[in-house]
């Protein structure tokens, strides 16, 4: 897959989720407020809920296919920096769809119970650990990509920046969830990362000194 094909793809997956999750599923992600219109909108709308996660699940896979073609054109597979990269991808991403599942799969249920708050209290926490996980370990290794392509000369920072700026946003998710607007600040700086990869042109050379 071409660099900017996979730009492409994972800029419109990341984008169209967090345009969904704003403007659709904004009522069944506060947790902070009063529970009922919460409750009220995910018994209304459990399909909403429901396709909200099967976006970002689509986003989540978009995210490693950008930073597994970057990974595979411009580092040595055979270096154990490269296998750790490619280990901790998994792991976040594993992460980040565990928490996406339980969020999706279990509350329009739980909400359909006489007395559902300490279940979906447990819910919550489930999901927003696994998610705060996943961002983390993800923020880290989009961090350590970006940061590594610039150590070994590959990429300039002008290729970088907005991926090295979006990596750094998703880091603290741990300690700001169930606050979004971290995450919404690391979508922003993703798409503009995605926007800049699809309109410069050539893409750099993998290995120019063998050129």
């Amino acid at each position: 897959m071409k660099l900017s094909q996979a730009a492409t793809f994972s800029g419109g997956a990341v984008l169209v989720a967090t345009l969904f999750s704003t403007f659709v599923a904004r009522p069944g992600l506060r947790m902070n407020s009063v529970f009922l219109p919460r409750k009220v909108w995910l018994l209304e709308q459990p399909e909403l809920w429901q396709i909200h996660w099967w976006l970002w699940l689509v986003a989540i896979f978009s995210w490693m296919c950008l930073l597994v073609t970057f990974v595979w054109r411009y580092t040595p597979a055979h270096r154990v920096a490269t296998m750790l990269q490619n280990g901790l991808m998994v792991i976040s991403a594993v992460l980040a769809i565990l928490g996406a599942l339980v969020w999706m799969g279990t509350l329009p249920r739980i909400v359909m119970v006489d007395d559902p708050t300490i279940w979906v209290q447990l819910i919550d926490n489930l999901a927003l650990t696994l998610l705060g996980g996943g961002a983390f370990m993800g923020g880290v290794v989009t961090l350590w990509i970006t940061v590594d392509l610039l150590n070994l000369r590959k990429l300039t920072l002008s290729w970088l920046a907005p991926g090295i700026l979006a990596g750094l946003a998703l880091i603290p998710s741990p300690f700001l969830l169930p606050s979004f607007y971290h995450l919404i600040l690391a979508a922003i700086f993703w798409v503009i990362w995605c926007i800049v990869l699809i309109i410069r042109r050539p893409e750099p050379k993998p290995f120019p000194e063998l050129l």
